[in-house]
């Protein structure tokens, strides 16, 4: 790495310089010349405000278009600060004084920012100030680069040549000459001179090319990149990006582990050490204590480890209990549920008061405040062998924190992640990013330290069995453990929970369901071979809410689940207030909580499930437009869509002879039947349907309704109905089916929905639907299949009903469609398949163990899939 004068201070033969002085010039003579008594320091603080404005607004820096249209805005922005700063310090001057300054600041500026402009374009178009530039991708872009550069000189990059790996290219085809393949880059680089790349979509796989671009980084390199979909990039651009005629180029930060940032962070390592040590001596002396009548003498715990360049130095820590011998301190991994354990040291280790005598590491200079954890000699050796990148994380100092232990990557968590997130701060050092660091490290300490009743992302180590030989090629099956916790035990959310429950159970996974007793859902999950524990929860938040989160923090620490997923909005309250993020959290609100409420109640769940997005590592919501409203009050957080589905083996579409089999069954008169099923509350609308009932019964006069459900409002729908034979509430069945295989019409008046299963169901068995116009159900009925109406349109929806039951083959013909729709597009196989393939994506990501798109490999059923539901 070069280590001059003009490395240290780069920007000295730049146009960096000019443009830092012409601004604090402009404003002194613009001073001059409108308020000739200007008192001085008035005026040196205004040319320093000017200057500190340009300075942030990215002003002083060398580009390559220099344009005072582009800068003006700004300009602007730094002359009004001036003008501003001149207004306080000077008292009693016109405010038309003020303004004339401002507007001849500005003035001045453009001039004078104009006239370097000048100087700079003919220095460049002259090749005195012109860099050489390779341009690595022969595509379009690439070539479209190179003839821009060509014919503007006054951009200041000169291409000299251009690498590319496809092999039918020559440099008859190319504007500058053909160099080779990507791998002749630094050679050619070298040897021409070139000290600037622009990488523009070249051929080579991503992890190849990104090699090889921070290969050029490290050296110190002006590195350029055409970023993807850079054609949606607009002109008001960011401040390391610009614009060359229509190609975006985003410039990378130079290499920030310079001579003199390394000086800088070694010169902030000492005064913060050193004070932190003075701070913190009555700390270490209690520690010291408290460590000595523990464990006897010996207080302080002495280990080699390993540094930056792969050299080690001796790591001192408060020691937490005496190791057997010396093998076992250098080879054994965490003490964290060893039984020697004593209470003082759990609680150094839970509190991180074991690592303060590291502060002598740091002011000695074995480490740095800020950097990769040291690790043993041992194991460094092998993390080398079985990790990518292992070795490059010593090209800085070891640190007391880092980047990873910030990201919980501490204790028993993956290595991989580790090395990534370690190099990644490696190549984005900043003495900035440190001191950010630092911060966290405190308040993590502070608000986030472990609780021996939370819940552990990992279990103890257990007993090492003997190793069997794995068979040639064998791959060790994925077996998360995930828990599900829902209130709802019966109708749609039971159902859509039972379709995942079973996929996952069929994959070999081991699956928990946490829910009430009350409902079929526990008995349904423990028969297709799920565990099941009792949670028990009320629908309504209230001061059961913290009862409920300890029952579950029980679930969780006995369990121990690989991934959460939560369902309904009082599992997705108590879940993610306990969990806050430890465990990868799936959150599936089976239609949004602030939809069921009104006025202050609304805003505060609202603001609840904004503020609870922090703490949900997924969002599946079952249609776009549930995700819309999501949107629409500020929930951003990753989400995946997963229309729900139902069981077509189950619901299939039922004939004539069948209806009339399925009324005998169920005791129903063979007469126009409509059947509505689901919860008996303000959500399903059964309310709206009885309004509109006396409108049916006045054109079908004969005509039958079913409520099927249970809920809040049965008691106040009974008396509704009391005496009638035209409507029946038969409560919670198991054979809905039956119940539509045995109506003529379904009705679905609901008020709001993410997609309601029921009408999916109806449109399974191939039976007409007249729905209302909630979220998901544009989406989950096709055109032709069913009805759709406003919501509360009491007339539209007894129209609806009505014409369906006097014109039998519309109401086939409906059902037929929606049947071969919902086959197609909403089959319970495929729903519960998108939520397992999430699922194995955040087990991967809460392990470190793979890349995201892990979750997209191929997953074998390991047993039959239950088609029927028990």
């Amino acid at each position: 790495m070069r280590a001059g004068l003009i490395d240290v201070l780069p920007w000295l033969r730049s146009i960096r310089p000019a443009l830092t002085l012409i601004d604090p010039i402009a404003v002194v003579i613009a001073g001059l010349l409108v308020h000739e008594s200007a008192d001085p320091l008035a005026l040196a603080g205004a040319a320093l405000a000017a200057a500190l404005v340009c300075r942030g607004s990215d002003l002083h820096r060398s580009r390559l278009v220099l344009s005072v249209v582009e800068d003006l805005p700004r300009l602007a922005l730094a002359a009004g600060g001036a003008a501003l700063m001149l207004a306080a310090l000077t008292s009693a001057v016109a405010i038309t004084t003020i303004a004339v300054f401002g507007a001849a600041t500005l003035v001045l500026m453009v001039l004078l920012r104009s006239s370097v402009y000048a100087l700079a374009h003919h220095q460049r178009r002259s090749g005195r100030s012109a860099h050489p530039v390779i341009i690595v991708g022969a595509g379009a872009v690439g070539q479209r680069l190179a003839g821009t550069f060509l014919h503007r000189e006054e951009l200041g990059l000169r291409p000299v040549g251009i690498i590319d790996t496809s092999a039918d290219l020559t440099s008859r085809d190319l504007p500058v000459p053909l160099l080779g393949e990507t791998d002749a880059l630094e050679q050619a680089m070298a040897a021409l001179g070139v000290d600037d790349v622009i990488f523009a979509f070249p051929e080579p796989p991503d992890d190849k090319m990104i090699e090889l671009v921070r290969r050029c980084v490290q050296a110190d390199h002006q590195v350029f990149v055409v970023p993807r979909f850079f054609e949606m990039m607009g002109l008001d651009h960011h401040r390391r990006t610009e614009v060359i005629g229509d190609v975006a180029v985003m410039r990378l930060r130079r290499w920030g582990l310079r001579p003199h940032s390394m000086l800088a962070k070694r010169a902030v390592d000492v005064v913060l050490s050193g004070i932190a040590l003075l701070l913190l001596s009555p700390v270490l002396l209690a520690c010291a204590v408290a460590v000595r009548l523990e464990t006897g003498p010996g207080v302080i715990f002495k280990q080699t480890r390993v540094g930056r360049a792969g050299r080690p130095f001796t790591l001192f820590k408060f020691r937490s209990l005496k190791p057997l011998n010396t093998a076992e301190s250098a080879t054994q991994w965490s003490i964290d549920h060893d039984d020697r354990l004593g209470p003082v040291g759990r609680l150094l280790r839970r509190t991180s008061l074991d690592e303060l005598p590291q502060l002598i590491n740091v002011l000695r200079g074995d480490m740095s405040l800020v950097g990769p954890r040291p690790e043993r000699p041992f194991f460094v050796r092998e993390f080398s062998k079985a990790t990518v990148r292992y070795d490059e994380r010593h090209r800085v100092q070891t640190g007391l924190t880092g980047w990873a232990q910030v990201h919980d990557l501490r204790g028993d968590t993956s290595i991989d992640a580790r090395v990534r997130f370690d190099n990644y701060y490696i190549e984005n050092w900043s003495l900035w990013t440190d001191l950010k660091i630092m911060c966290r490290t405190v308040l993590a300490i502070i608000r986030h330290s472990p609780d021996t009743r939370a819940p552990m992302l990992h279990l103890p180590a257990a007993p090492a069995a003997p190793e069997l030989p794995a068979p040639s090629g064998a791959v060790e099956p994925v077996t998360p453990h995930v828990l599900h916790v829902s209130m709802p035990t019966t109708e749609g959310v039971a159902n859509v929970l039972m379709g995942y429950v079973r996929d996952q159970v069929a994959r070999g996974w081991r699956v928990t369901v946490a829910c009430p007793s009350s409902g079929w859902l526990a008995e349904a999950a423990r028969s297709c071979g799920a565990d099941v524990v009792r949670w028990e929860a009320t629908r309504n938040p209230g001061p059961s809410v913290v009862r409920e989160i300890r029952r579950l923090r029980r679930i969780v620490n006995n369990t121990r689940p690989d991934v959460v997923h939560l369902h309904s909005a009082k599992a997705g309250m108590v879940g993610r207030l306990l969990l806050r993020g430890v465990v990868p959290t799936i959150y599936q609100p089976h239609a949004w909580s602030f939809q069921a409420v009104r006025g202050p109640m609304r805003r505060a769940t609202t603001s609840w499930e904004r503020f609870a997005q922090r703490w949900t590592t997924e969002l599946v919501c079952v249609s776009r437009s549930e995700r819309a409203v999501a949107e629409l009050v500020g929930i951003s957080t990753a989400t995946t869509i997963s229309p729900n589905g139902v069981d077509l083996e189950r619901f299939r579409p039922a004939a004539r002879l069948e209806r009339t089999q399925a009324r005998r069954r169920l005791g129903l008169a063979d007469v126009p039947t409509v059947v509505c099923v689901g919860r008996l509350a303000e959500q399903k609308g059964q309310h709206d349907l009885l309004d509109a009932w006396a409108g049916v019964r006045e054109r079908v006069p004969d005509a039958h309704l079913v409520l099927v459900g249970d809920g809040p409002d049965r008691a106040v729908l009974e008396a509704r109905t009391a005496g009638r034979r035209d409507v029946d509430l038969v409560g919670v069945r198991s054979d809905v089916d039956t119940w539509f295989a045995a109506a003529d019409v379904i009705a679905a008046p609901s008020h709001w929905e993410g997609m309601a299963v029921a009408p999916l169901e109806a449109m399974a068995s191939g039976r007409s639907v007249v729905a209302t116009a909630v979220e998901g159900m544009a989406e989950s009925m096709p055109r032709g299949g069913g009805l759709i109406v406003e919501i509360g349109d009491v007339d539209a929806l007894a129209d609806g009903i009505a014409d369906r039951l006097l014109d039998p083959d519309l109401a086939d013909r409906e059902g037929a469609v929606a049947q071969e729709h919902v086959a197609a597009h909403h089959d319970v196989n495929s729903s519960a398949r998108d939520v397992a393939r999430l699922t194995m994506r955040q087990y991967h990501r809460g392990r470190g163990t793979g890349d995201v798109l892990m979750g997209l490999e191929p997953m074998a059923l390991t047993s039959p899939r239950a088609g029927a539901r028990r």
